[in-house]
């Protein structure tokens, strides 16, 4: 299985998280950082992990640091993907303004599209403005992390070429709209992830989750949509590959 998004770096001994995912049959973690701190963090990990395939990014909490800094070190360190970007219009915690934001993202969206990398975004209430921002970058790659939205607001992204990742909250029943979402989306366009430690599941509060337990969202989704979990395993472990390598 492949985690398309998470952040071992944020909890003790990420080197003994990823054996742990690797045991677990997770045999690929999209490392990722989202700040000049947890890149810092990710590009250790990298001397100390051998293929580790990792992002580097300035998430839109943190857009009133460096980007241009941040642009520097995806350059020197030629990551996997960039990310984790995007836009946040969300009070808590509060976000710097929208304009700042999306300055900030258009710069990495043009690295993105100038190096020829995925990225993968972040979006919180911020689905009017991610949009036109994204059809500005003609050719960009990249996926939707842990999406919370609608089916509806879901297609255009689709429409665009993006991948939408499901994570945890597909496992709650109670999260009635991700989960219809889930069964709606097309099977070749969906990856998991945990978004570990941040994004509980139905049994595993945060911050327990690791990226071992993409186990429980692959499983999740095969229950909402009938199908063997081997099937979904098989799908989204390709539509990793094509988009991440």
């Amino acid at each position: 299985m492949f985690d398309t998004h998470c952040h071992p770096t944020d909890v003790d001994h990420p080197e003994q998280v990823l054996a742990d995912a690797h045991a677990a049959g997770v045999h690929t973690v999209l490392t990722c950082g989202y700040n000049s701190e947890s890149n810092k963090a990710v590009c250790d990990l990298a001397t100390k992990v051998q293929s580790l395939t990792f992002a580097l990014g300035l998430h839109p909490w943190f857009a009133d640091q460096n980007v241009d800094a941040v642009i520097h070190e995806i350059a020197t360190h030629r990551p996997t993907a960039i990310g984790e970007i995007g836009l946040d219009l969300h009070d808590n915690p509060p976000c710097p303004p929208i304009d700042r934001q999306i300055q900030v993202l258009e710069a990495q969206l043009q690295c993105a599209v100038r190096m020829g990398l995925p990225v993968t975004i972040h979006s919180r209430k911020a689905v009017q403005y991610l949009l036109p921002v994204l059809r500005n970058h003609p050719g960009i790659r990249g996926a939707l992390h842990a999406f919370s939205g609608s089916y509806e607001q879901a297609k255009p992204f689709l429409n665009i070429g993006l991948y939408i990742g499901v994570c945890g909250s597909i496992t709650r029943p109670q999260a009635k709209r991700v989960r219809r979402c889930a069964s709606q989306l097309p099977l070749d366009r969906i990856l998991l992830e945990t978004d570990a430690p941040a994004i509980g599941m139905n049994t595993i509060a945060p911050p327990h989750v690791r990226p071992s337990h993409l186990s429980h969202v692959r499983d999740g989704l095969a229950d909402i949509r009938s199908i063997a979990p081997s099937d979904v395993e098989q799908a989204t472990d390709a539509n990793a590959r094509a988009l991440f390598g």
